[in-house]
């Protein structure tokens, strides 16, 4: 684990949506809707690295199905968990700004091309 450049990679891919956190959110029409981010943030952070880690798992598996059937269930587990997450803010929170939306968005979709890119390699290596 100490030579491999997921986890380079992955602090960096975190430190630029902390920094993006932390950029967007000095605009006033945002503030308010920071806590929905920041749960964002840790979902995919935390879903992304178990993802990682079970994917290293299958692909050493005998079963040939196993990455692709990980694959399906992770995308599954993060679109219903993100939709999860943010009907259960709009919920609670009743956010005032039609935008609240976005900066949580961003982080879905830095995090997956992340992801994406990096298993994609991950496997062509193992083939």
């Amino acid at each position: 684990m100490n030579n491999n450049p997921f986890w380079k990679y992955f602090g960096f891919i975190s430190i630029l949506v902390v920094i993006f956190l932390v950029t967007i959110y000095q605009f006033e029409s945002f503030k308010a809707d920071i806590i929905l981010s920041i749960i964002g943030f840790l979902y995919m952070a935390l879903a992304t690295s178990g993802f990682y880690l079970l994917t290293l798992k299958a692909l050493k598996s005998t079963n040939k199905m196993a990455f692709i059937q990980l694959v399906m269930f992770n995308v599954i587990f993060k679109i219903v968990g993100f939709m999860i997450i943010a009907a259960v803010y709009f919920k609670l929170a009743h956010p005032k700004q039609k935008y609240f939306i976005l900066p949580f968005l961003t982080i879905y979709f830095i995090y997956t091309i992340f992801e994406t890119v990096f298993i994609y390699n991950l496997s062509l290596k193992k083939s």
